[in-house]
């Protein structure tokens, strides 16, 4: 056992400033922030680092030849009980865990519970990570630690900075990406994509990244193989997002099967589709955020490119949607929600440049004229706009009915960011955003989010505050207190939307419309796939030019 001397300690009480690339929601924030902070009446002071105020997360590392600890854990019932509370809040994630082995092992463990950790100290790490979502999962919100943090401490002294690759690699990944997603949703974003980084690594190394022969490979193990290198590489490519890192592996180099191609099953199929989604991800970073990425056409090529395969991808998921949910309700389904707000958050994160390069000239130049002239620069912001608005309409639909996650991290870094991009655009142009029923969307989903727990609700509301501060100072008009944002007025801003929405539905075709927008039938996610593609044929380099001209001027 590691002495205390030894004893790893995470205090984030002050982190030092780090790097954020420039497809992080966390640096465009901060560069938000600071543009309209230093042209506002008062100038705001540099923002600090970003912190988590209170959090504690300390564990020992164990050695592989030592004893891990089994003592003070729950009984065999309460352990199954977490485990299905597991299975469902972790939606499409949850395949990370081989729940036929998991149960069989969890049997055995209960039998000899020291013999099994040693034996098995994987599977066990697993298991503590289990019993630390369950209870965040269960949790009601009311503790003032986060819920079930004791188990992850000790799960995560059970992942060693070196992994023998004799000692279970398939588990080993299975566990690391468990940990990367239980540090994520601390918002310790940056250990969390080491962790991922890890895992992928471990997968890499074993092969699992390669197509394995059912002649060499046991059918059962190759498919586990391909579902946790999947899961790895999905991951992967959604936290590179968050802290705006690049992509650690090339497509070029994985030849496993996809998913539909071993198994004909909804979860095959929807991790397929979260494949596509992670592929069109990266495909944005390197295309539309690339390494000396200019405005020439280039840049114009790639935005194309991306539109197009959004248009794909709403094609897929509308399939998926009518093919496996039957009319079912998309809220009760963790695996649908969480496709749509990824598809969501890719036209979101597409149109991020355009967004600070309008925002910078509209800063620099000082001008009164907040008009953005009709054409493909203002279709993209308008599709921008759509995107943020009905995300926040459907995250608040799944706190009215209670179905929120405010736990995992992911509902709220759409609920974040889709605010937060509405609020800038209104700086761009008052006509952007006519629907202001989404400042008491966003209030609502922080407050419900906060109060049942989430690490990091209070944090993201305070910088939307923020920005709200900065944006009424800049525009010169009065900031709205928090206590306008009631169940009365959104409920009376909702019924304005609403009919704002049925007056507009009736040039829609139905045809075209996206079919797995179940969460508000009068109005679509998005453009449906032919206004995409159209939107995306319309675009010309002369229309990027146009938007930062004054700017370079």
């Amino acid at each position: 056992m590691a002495t205390s001397g030894e004893a790893l300690e995470i205090m984030i009480m002050r982190i030092r400033p780090g790097f954020m690339g420039p497809t992080s929601s966390w640096a465009f924030c901060r560069r938000v922030l600071a543009a309209i902070g230093s042209h506002t009446p008062d100038p705001e002071p540099p923002l600090r680092s970003w912190d988590l105020e209170t959090l504690n997360l300390t564990w020992n590392p164990i050695g592989l030849n030592e004893q891990p600890d089994v003592e003070s854990l729950p009984s065999y019932e309460y352990a199954v009980f977490n485990l299905a509370a597991v299975k469902y809040h972790l939606g499409p994630f949850s395949e990370i865990i081989d729940y036929d082995e998991f149960d069989q092992r969890l049997k055995q463990f209960y039998e000899s519970p020291a013999t099994e950790a040693k034996h098995a100290r994987y599977w066990y790490s697993q298991l503590l990570f289990v019993l630390a979502f369950g209870e965040a999962f269960n949790a009601t919100g009311t503790s003032k630690s986060v819920p079930g943090v004791g188990y992850a401490s000790r799960a995560l002294s059970l992942l060693p900075t070196m992994i023998p690759m004799e000692k279970e690699p398939l588990r080993a990944a299975e566990a690391l990406c468990l940990g990367a997603l239980y540090l994520q949703a601390l918002d310790l974003r940056l250990m969390s994509f080491q962790l991922i980084g890890q895992a992928l690594r471990v997968c890499v190394l074993d092969g699992m990244h390669r197509h394995m022969p059912p002649q060499q490979v046991e059918p059962r193990h190759a498919q586990r193989c391909n579902t946790v290198f999947w899961s790895a590489y999905i991951i992967d490519r959604e936290f590179s997002t968050l802290v705006g890192a690049p992509s650690s592996i090339r497509d070029e180099d994985i030849t496993t099967k996809l998913p539909t191609e071993i198994a004909n099953t909804a979860g095959a199929a929807a991790l397929e589709l979260r494949i596509q989604l992670s592929r069109l991800t990266a495909r944005i970073l390197n295309g539309v955020y690339g390494v000396n990425r200019n405005f020439d056409g280039s840049l114009v090529t790639e935005t194309q490119s991306v539109l197009r395969l959004l248009a794909m991808v709403s094609i897929n998921l509308s399939s998926y949607m009518s093919t496996t949910l039957r009319g079912a309700d998309v809220k009760t389904s963790k695996v649908a929600t969480r496709l749509v707000l990824s598809y969501q958050h890719c036209v979101v994160l597409t149109t991020h440049p355009l967004v600070m390069c309008v925002l910078q000239k509209r800063l620099a130049t000082g001008s009164n004229d907040k008009s953005i002239p009709d054409g493909p620069i203002s279709s993209l912001l308008q599709t921008c706009v759509a995107s943020a608005v009905n995300t926040l309409k459907a995250l608040k639909a799944l706190g009215d009915d209670n179905l929120k996650d405010c736990f995992l991290p992911f509902q709220l870094e759409a609920a974040w960011s889709s605010a937060f991009l509405l609020k800038v655009l209104e700086v761009l142009s008052s006509g952007l955003v006519p629907d202001q029923s989404y400042l008491a969307e966003a209030h609502y989903i922080f407050d419900i989010m906060n109060q049942r727990g989430s690490p990091a609700a209070k944090l993201r509301k305070c910088d939307f505050e923020r920005l709200e501060q900065l944006v009424s100072s800049f525009l010169g008009t009065p900031s709205q207190g928090n206590d306008e944002y009631t169940e009365e007025h959104l409920s009376s801003q909702e019924i304005s939307s609403e009919q704002a929405n049925a007056e507009g539905s009736h040039n829609i075709d139905p045809v075209e419309s996206l079919q797995w927008d179940l969460f508000d039938k009068e109005s679509g996610f998005a453009l449906s796939p032919t206004e995409l593609m159209d939107l995306a044929e319309s675009l010309h380099m002369e229309d990027f030019f146009v938007a930062r001209q004054e700017e370079d001027d």
